[in-house]
């Protein structure tokens, strides 16, 4: 309990004008998940703020090190805000699948790392790394990995070689190539709304399904067909062009089979 008069009073006024200002929920959930990355601390805080405020729910996902550095202080910078909640670590799944987004405001060279590798070993790396297995949108910030970003600048973080910031920068294109959107940080709110505008929730496309239009066939990279090609095929809305002898991996069947993705031999 917060004994701060002050404080109480504001999250008391922050409560009964949010929803005034939008914070209704009425857009559906939202995971948002924080590394171990501190540039652009503030701003990532801001543009939280701001998806609550456009109308979305929000359950908050931090990594080990982004607890122990600043879990605590960003929780309660988000203290009156409604639909601000917590991912249950034991249920990050079924939180995973009632999200229509993913969002990442503080992305760590780490985890920046991990996610291009595909790694996924703790409750961060598994919601935004399985977000884009299960096709949903994955928006993450660049500001906390990127060599350019005025705020490792002023930590001394651009001072290394050239192959340093290439493999950053490749880093970057790879999760771009899996189906990330990247964007700074301080347009990371806006981003997610204009994305998830032109993609009705699935509540929506049951009530009005499209006309059946003919899919364009994507071509499958390489002999062998993974859970990646897949995705990649869902967000475009392709099906996949097997080539002669392919192998298709049980977790990229399983994925087309939950998608509508088609495999079409050549």
């Amino acid at each position: 309990m917060n004994d701060d008069p002050v404080q109480e009073l504001i999250v008391e006024v922050i409560s009964r004008l949010a929803v005034r200002l939008g914070a209704d929920g009425r857009k559906g959930l939202l995971a948002v998940v924080c590394t171990g990355a501190t540039v652009g601390f503030g701003s990532a805080l801001q543009q939280v703020r701001q998806l609550v405020l456009r109308g979305y729910r929000v359950e908050l996902a931090f990594s080990d090190a982004a607890e122990s550095l600043y879990g605590k202080a960003f929780r309660d910078q988000l203290a009156g805000f409604p639909h601000v909640s917590g991912v249950d670590p034991h249920r990050w799944l079924k939180a995973l699948g009632e999200a229509r987004a993913v969002a990442a405001p503080l992305l760590s060279v780490n985890s920046l790392s991990k996610l291009a590798l595909l790694v996924a070993d703790n409750l961060a790396s598994n919601l935004l790394l399985h977000g884009l297995f299960m096709g949903k949108p994955v928006i993450v910030a660049r500001n906390g990995a990127a060599p350019e970003s005025p705020g490792r600048r002023d930590l001394g973080f651009h001072l290394g070689t050239p192959a340093l910031n290439r493999a950053l920068e490749e880093r970057f294109q790879t999760l771009s190539a899996y189906g990330c959107s990247i964007a700074d940080v301080n347009e990371l709110s806006a981003t997610v709304d204009s994305i998830l505008a032109e993609r009705p929730s699935e509540a929506i496309v049951r009530e009005a399904p499209l006309p059946s239009v003919p899919r364009p066939n994507l071509a499958a990279a390489g002999g062998v067909v993974t859970a990646v090609d897949v995705v990649h095929a869902h967000r475009v809305g392709a099906d996949l062009r097997l080539g002669r002898g392919a192998i298709v991996t049980p977790l990229a069947r399983e994925l087309a089979a939950r998608h509508g993705v088609a495999m079409v031999e050549s």
